[in-house]
């Protein structure tokens, strides 16, 4: 099981470090790259209200990004984290208008996004259908959902108390905490390990007494709360709620996972890679939009990347097996 061996063979804050010299350092290098390039290139780039915009930014694809990482290390897909971001923020923000208080309605939104990746958990177990087939329905259902409760009406104005998560640079340092939990949690526990070995050989694992249902149930649950407490920062980045908020943000999450290191096929990465993969994508969006770039051209961008990165990822897997051969 490599991904057991890759996990187990870590620890600590050193075990960072350690696996960054091989999977994460190339991408770090990519992101000063940019920045350098960017300096030069953009006028007012090193502008600190522009850092706080592209701090912001990362933040909500960074938050998804880390639930999609844990989808994607046991060889699963998540498509449906931003309908449930927009599910989660639409339904349970109706509160807002009535007058509810941040304690309740907050709560509730987290609680919505935590119940939608569970049934998502639930169905990809139960139900012999591959994840990418489940999640797929899944996005169209809870977006269906989303757009006949709401019928596509916005939520506005929000309450200055609802906008203080999305102010400044608070919504990084929730990606921080985010992203410290998430290592820890990937480098030094059983269920971080297990992911790893799920990933590396479902079968396998199985055989070796790794409880994989309730373990894949998990990190989908996992990747919905996230998925809604991304809304939560979204909502107070932009001051209103829509129903169609988190319209391509499955595609923007798995191209930070692919790009940061992670394995598409599972059982290989990390949530610091991922980090590393959300902060160039970030960058990258941010330097076409000051240099006035069309913006179907930072789609284009973004499935470039995710092809690349994952071809790079398929011949590194062929390598691999060739040599095991």
């Amino acid at each position: 099981m490599k991904g057991k061996q890759e996990a187990g063979g870590t620890s600590g804050f050193m075990s960072v470090f350690g696996r960054t010299q091989f999977r994460e350092l190339p991408i770090l290098i990519y992101i000063l790259l940019m920045i350098v390039f960017f300096s030069f290139t953009i006028p007012g780039f090193w502008a600190v209200r522009n850092f706080e915009n592209i701090s912001r930014q990362i933040a909500v694809v960074g938050i998804i990004s880390t639930g999609m990482t844990l989808v994607i290390l046991t060889g699963g897909i998540d498509l449906s984290v931003g309908s449930i971001l927009a599910f989660a923020i639409s339904i349970g923000g109706a509160g807002i208008p009535l007058g509810r208080s941040i304690w309740v309605v907050y709560p509730t939104i987290l609680l919505l996004g935590t119940i939608l990746g569970l049934v998502n958990g639930i169905l990809i177990t139960r139900i012999s259908v591959p994840a990418l087939i489940i999640t797929l329905g899944t996005m169209n259902i809870f977006r269906g959902i989303t757009m006949v409760v709401t019928r596509g009406i916005y939520i506005t104005p929000i309450p200055f108390a609802y906008m203080t998560i999305g102010r400044r640079y608070t919504p990084f340092i929730f990606l921080l905490i985010v992203i410290g939990v998430f290592i820890f949690i990937t480098l030094r526990t059983r269920f971080g390990r297990n992911l790893y070995a799920i990933g590396g050989g479902e079968q396998a694992s199985l055989y070796s007494g790794v409880p994989v249902v309730r373990n894949k149930i998990l990190v989908y649950t996992i990747s919905g709360f996230l998925s809604a407490f991304a809304g939560l920062i979204l909502v107070g980045r932009s001051g209103f709620i829509q129903p169609q908020a988190g319209l391509g943000y499955e595609m923007n999450a798995i191209a930070a996972v692919v790009v940061g290191g992670t394995s598409i096929f599972g059982g290989t990465g990390s949530v610091l890679g991922t980090f590393f993969g959300a902060t160039l994508m970030g960058l990258i969006l941010t330097g076409l939009t000051m240099r006035a770039v069309d913006p179907y051209w930072q789609g284009l961008v973004t499935g470039i990347l995710v092809i690349l990165a994952i071809s790079i990822d398929s011949l590194r897997q062929m390598k691999s097996r060739s040599i095991s051969s």
